[in-house]
């Protein structure tokens, strides 16, 4: 059976003065009311913590076994009472996020530079990876925020519900080197020419080709020749920009060379396809001050 906690703050704080008179001066408390709360306690536990020697209390064995118990655990509290006191100073403390490699490469990071300049009491964990691996990291509470590219049923089955909101909207275009279009397509943008040309992707089963394949054509095409797999954007421009293939790139990263004309973009006529990165956060949850923080300044 657990003891009561103001007996055991009433011993710790006995302990470390050796006088009674001394701890009821520290918890604000008659000296009587301390003797009667240690003999409880001595009674409870059926052991002689203190000999009492005139105005001295002298701790027995026992009791130098108990402190060595309770004083972590009273030190931690009082450490943590006083953090969530100075958290109404302002927001401190760790906040852990999950994001893609990019965009935390990129983006996140300049992002929180920008904000601790503001707020230097927050630090950062962050965790780089696929949606299908920190997604269920959110769920189980190992991350507060996951900045993710969420797609209609990802995730629905299997974890708790997620409330979800569009932070940046790219556009995205199928791109090769201007000397890759000059020797494969030479202009000609039918699925067919398509088909025959050399592919990069992110993951296995072609995702992202899929994904603007339908877009742009209605239809996926199937065998596509996919000589590069990587899950890394900066890895799939280098490969375009070598001549390696066609690949799938933000629209934003190819300006310059699209303008200069060294890298040629698929144009359907159609809009281009938008990749949407999102915050996700688990519905529900309190956020704390550095959270909130962190949500009202993104």
């Amino acid at each position: 059976m657990l003891t009561d906690f103001n007996r055991l703050k009433v011993f710790y704080t006995i302990y470390r003065y050796k006088s009674a008179a001394a701890a009821a001066k520290e918890l604000y408390i008659s000296q009587s009311a301390v003797s009667q709360s240690l003999g409880k306690l001595e009674q409870e536990l059926k052991t002689q913590l203190f000999v009492r020697m005139h105005k001295k209390l002298v701790p027995t064995a026992a009791a130098g076994r108990l402190y060595e118990i309770v004083e972590p655990f009273v030190r931690g509290l009082e450490g943590g009472l006083a953090w969530l006191e100075a958290e109404k100073a302002g927001p401190r403390g760790m906040l852990r996020i999950g994001a893609p490699v990019e965009f935390g490469s990129r983006n996140l990071v300049e992002f929180i530079a920008a904000f601790r300049r503001r707020h230097p009491a927050v630090f950062f964990e962050v965790s780089l990876g696929h949606p299908d691996m920190l997604l269920p990291r959110l769920a189980a509470g190992e991350l507060d925020l996951v900045f993710a590219d969420i797609f209609p049923g990802r995730g629905a089955k299997s974890l708790p519900p997620f409330a979800v909101s569009t932070v940046i909207a790219e556009k995205l275009v199928l791109a090769c080197s201007a000397g890759y279009h000059s020797a494969r397509l030479r202009g000609t943008i039918t699925p067919a020419a398509l088909a025959g040309c050399e592919f990069l992707d992110y993951s296995h089963g072609r995702p992202a080709l899929d994904n603007w394949f339908r877009h742009h054509y209605d239809k996926s095409l199937p065998g596509l020749k996919v000589v590069l797999t990587v899950e890394s954007v900066q890895a799939i421009l280098n490969g375009i920009k070598g001549g390696l293939g066609l690949g799938i790139v933000p629209e934003y990263l190819v300006e310059k060379e699209l303008k200069a004309g060294s890298v040629w973009a698929v144009r359907t006529g159609r809009p281009e396809l938008i990749n949407r990165i999102s915050l996700v956060r688990l519905k529900g949850k309190a956020a704390s001050p550095a959270e909130k923080a962190f949500l009202e300044n993104y």
